[in-house]
């Protein structure tokens, strides 16, 4: 899990416990990956109602909702991993999109307190299938290799709503960004953040958080 460069890191989530298996022992007792598969399923439940809850306590007035989903270029000779993704957001969101919307690059505690705060998380989809081997009859075996992309909950502040709600649509993000495949924004609701979230059992360390303040000034 990676916190932004404003956010608090005294937040009371339950978000320890990194859930890596021995690959080794694992693949050799399917018991053992089910029970830690299991086990995955039910901590991230237990933070994704937390980051929930934390949204839902926003108030009202203040924060506008976006969902931003973004899918990456592909490299030529590999697939992406969890941290080459989470490189290119955080490159995305604190060196190109956030000085655009305040036009600095210096943050004051104003400027801090004025930010968005993101929830970004990692998902999958299938890539185009890839030939690995033959079978007896000459005939193509395909994979289908993972490929990952990121949905982001974003907690807008008044500051920066309008500007949020004039790139609703597709591809309005690309600009920002040449790693960027495509982009789509959505205004949404608190609960969207659970259709984000739902890989996070399988990534449970590398979702960004970015924006929050001390609770007593939420």
């Amino acid at each position: 899990m990676y916190f932004g460069n404003d956010c608090i890191r005294s937040m009371q989530l339950d978000i320890s416990c990194p859930f890596h298996t021995n690959p080794d022992k694992s693949q050799s007792n399917p018991m053992k990956i089910n029970t830690d598969q299991h086990t995955n399923h039910l901590k991230s439940s237990l933070v994704r109602e937390q980051l929930h809850k934390m949204l839902c306590d926003l108030p009202n007035d203040e924060f506008t909702f976006f969902h931003l989903t973004i899918t990456y270029l592909p490299y030529q000779d590999r697939t992406y991993a969890s941290k080459d993704l989470n490189k290119f957001f955080i490159n995305f969101y604190l060196k190109t999109l956030l000085p655009e919307l305040f036009h600095t690059r210096r943050w004051s505690k104003k400027t801090k307190s004025m930010q968005p705060i993101v929830l970004s998380f990692l998902d999958e989809h299938e890539s185009k299938p890839v030939v690995v081997r033959t079978d007896h009859a000459n005939q193509p075996i395909y994979a289908f290799p993972v490929r990952l992309h990121h949905h982001s909950i974003i907690a807008s502040r008044p500051s920066t709503t309008e500007q949020f709600q004039s790139l609703v649509g597709d591809n309005t993000m690309l600009r920002y960004s040449g790693k960027m495949m495509t982009s789509n924004l959505v205004q949404c609701d608190a609960d969207r953040m659970f259709y984000a979230s739902k890989m996070l059992w399988k990534y449970p360390n590398d979702y960004l958080m970015f924006g929050f303040q001390d609770r007593k000034s939420l």
